[in-house]
């Protein structure tokens, strides 16, 4: 009887560790499974990102959009489809919604760029335009803040008349009086809204200061009214987000294509987009002999 008792409890033991060897076993291989299928998915997800830069890349030389199948030695199944768009709007961000550097600057055209000199500077608009800048998501708004988190200012240089052009030059932050440069107040609204459609799609960004433009200029010797050529905006103190918008019905010239491209990996069916923009060349620095400040 105390034999079969024994028995009895070998049994059991045996039993619950086989039900441990199991568990333990399933939970490895569901977890092999698991990191296998991610594994695989970012591979396709690569692929496919892949694919899209490929596509950009296509579209930066034929500046068309396009659709073509790529090889990268990993098989046939990876395609890439583009489209090109002029941005051009009432209202814009600058430099692709990219941040613009400090003390650097970015270009803002009030006419037309062309390669072809006959066309060049013509189609300027005329009125007013508002210049926003500062995140008031990232920006730090203490004017004690100073470094990489200072409130930016902004410089606004605008270029009149291509027949017998001149230079005008706007400095304006909201901390002028604790750093006392001198340099005008922005205007009195906060937070503004910069709102951008773009492909159907609106993007809302929050900009903290605006500046408003007089797009006529005035040649201060024979008070004729010229048109705008192009505007370099510049950030002072630390690097921020810009936009702008044209007061009243008319749009800014073309500041440059977005390329939207999408790869593909056929076989996993995995997709990926990305966005590249590409801004016209650089005004040279010569148009801008000298500069009011320079923190």
């Amino acid at each position: 009887m105390s034999k079969n008792k024994n028995s009895g409890q070998v049994l059991l033991i045996v039993v619950l560790i086989l039900i441990v060897v199991l568990t333990v076993g399933l939970s490895i291989a569901s977890r092999s499974i698991t990191s296998l299928r991610t594994s695989t998915q970012e591979i396709a997800s690569q692929k496919a990102l892949d694919a899209a830069e490929a596509g950009i890349e296509q579209s930066l030389k034929s500046q068309t959009g396009t659709t073509g199948d790529v090889n990268f030695g990993i098989g046939t199944n990876l395609t890439y489809t583009t489209s090109v768009d002029d941005v051009t709007d009432k209202e814009i961000i600058l430099n692709g919604g990219n941040i613009v550097p400090k003390d650097d600057g970015i270009d803002l055209w009030l006419s037309k760029f062309s390669s072809d000199p006959s066309e060049i500077y013509s189609n300027t608009v005329g009125g007013q335009m508002v210049i926003l800048w500062g995140d008031k998501n990232k920006t730090n708004l203490d004017c004690a803040t100073t470094g990489a988190n200072a409130t930016p200012a902004i410089e606004i240089s605008v270029l009149f008349n291509k027949s017998n052009p001149y230079l005008k030059r706007w400095v304006y932050d909201n901390c002028s009086a604790s750093r006392k440069n001198g340099f005008s107040s922005p205007d009195a609204s906060n937070n503004t809204s910069l709102k951008v459609v773009f492909k159907g799609k609106t993007t809302v960004d929050y900009l903290y200061k605006s500046a408003t433009i007089d797009l006529r200029g005035d040649d201060g010797v024979s008070q004729t009214v010229d048109d705008a050529v192009f505007a370099r905006i510049t950030p002072l103190y630390s690097n921020t987000i810009a936009g702008a918008k044209m007061v009243g019905s008319e749009v800014f010239p073309s500041q440059g294509t977005i390329i939207t491209s999408t790869g593909t990996a056929k076989n996993e069916g995995t997709k990926r987009t990305i966005q590249a923009f590409q801004g016209y060349p650089k005004i040279p620095t010569e148009l801008f002999p000298y500069t009011i400040f320079s923190p």
